[in-house]
């Protein structure tokens, strides 16, 4: 899977670097498509990652609540990561600072509640 995700990457930068200086525009535009395509080629993989913590919600016993924080976490994760790349290839590296600032305060307020669980859970076992 990723020699093929590699070599697509490879040849789209490429034909990138050839057509940028005449159609920066068409670059682009190749450059978003490419990235789809990359997220379309991990398709299976992502699914493959959620059957894993389908088994990890099982043998922790939980009741849904961690696993559906890490699938939202990593899906931040992964849509911050490619529209932050997309911002600095079209030369907008302040757009992906605040990209990356975004997903990392959406990702805090994701922690919030599990950290105010994880609080109560020590005073529990402290007194």
């Amino acid at each position: 899977m990723i020699l093929k995700v590699a070599a697509l990457c490879v040849a789209v930068a490429m034909i990138c670097s050839a057509i940028r200086l005449q159609r920066p525009e068409m670059a682009t535009a190749l450059s978003l498509a490419a990235g789809l395509a990359v997220l379309t080629l991990l398709y299976g993989e992502i699914r493959q990652a959620g059957s894993w913590l389908d088994v990890f919600r099982a043998l922790m016993g939980s009741d849904g609540d961690l696993t559906a924080a890490i699938l939202k976490g990593a899906g931040i994760a992964v849509v911050a990561e490619l529209g932050g790349q997309l911002c600095a290839d079209a030369g907008e590296t302040a757009l992906a600072g605040r990209v990356a600032l975004a997903a990392r305060v959406a990702l805090l307020g994701l922690c919030g509640p599990m950290l105010a669980q994880l609080s109560d859970m020590l005073r529990g076992a402290l007194s």
